[in-house]
């Protein structure tokens, strides 16, 4: 196992890779799973256009001994995607959990969190207990930012919605299909409708 392997999990494993800019994808265009109302978030409207999931290479979120650089954090999560043996390291930043908006909601107990433009959440996958040095193996590196709008002008009266995807090997190469991409947008659509954006975990 290299040095750029070991990593934690909770949204991308791996060694710190150097900042790089964005390029659009050409795997795929992406569908918001709806639209949230600024003045009314709890009613969502469906969104009729699509938008161009943005290639993005990995920040440098994290050390070679995986701890979190200055202005990241990160979260345990003992299981994911439905697989008992699968744990995961999520890496965030304290600066994005500030400007989410927390909104009441009265069809569930639960408020609404609305992300900033710009937030990152990193997660590193790993087969066996992430939490415990030498009883992993890295799986994958996974990466999740918001994005401003294209159509800022149509839509400027709703909450952003639009998230691009980024998926890589243990080793840093890109590995985000156009079926991959499909899939992780399906998934993280359902936590639009439970948590008022497309982020299943609560942080901290």
């Amino acid at each position: 196992m290299t040095n750029r392997l070991l990593i934690g999990i909770a949204l991308l494993c791996f060694l710190p890779i150097t900042m790089a800019g964005n390029a659009a994808d050409p795997d795929g265009l992406l569908q918001p799973p709806g639209l949230r109302l600024l003045n009314e978030p709890a009613t969502v409207i469906p969104a009729t256009y699509q938008y161009v999931n943005q290639k993005r290479e990995l920040p440098l979120y994290r050390s070679t001994s995986g701890a979190p650089m200055t202005g990241w954090k990160r979260k345990f999560i003992q299981t994911r995607r439905f697989s008992s043996n699968h744990s995961a390291w999520i890496f965030y930043r304290p600066s994005d959990l500030k400007r989410i908006q927390v909104i009441g909601n009265s069809v569930t107990s639960d408020p609404l969190q609305i992300w900033p433009v710009g937030a990152t959440l990193i997660l590193e996958g790993y087969k066996g207990d992430a939490s415990r040095a030498g009883d992993t193996q890295p799986i994958e590196i996974e990466m999740m930012t918001k994005t401003a709008p294209a159509l800022a002008s149509t839509i400027k009266n709703f909450f952003a919605v639009e998230w691009s995807y980024a998926r890589y090997s243990p080793d840093g190469n890109w590995s985000l299909s156009r079926q991959k991409l499909m899939e992780c947008h399906q998934c993280h659509s359902i936590a639009f409708q439970l948590t008022g954006d497309l982020i299943f975990t609560q942080l901290p």
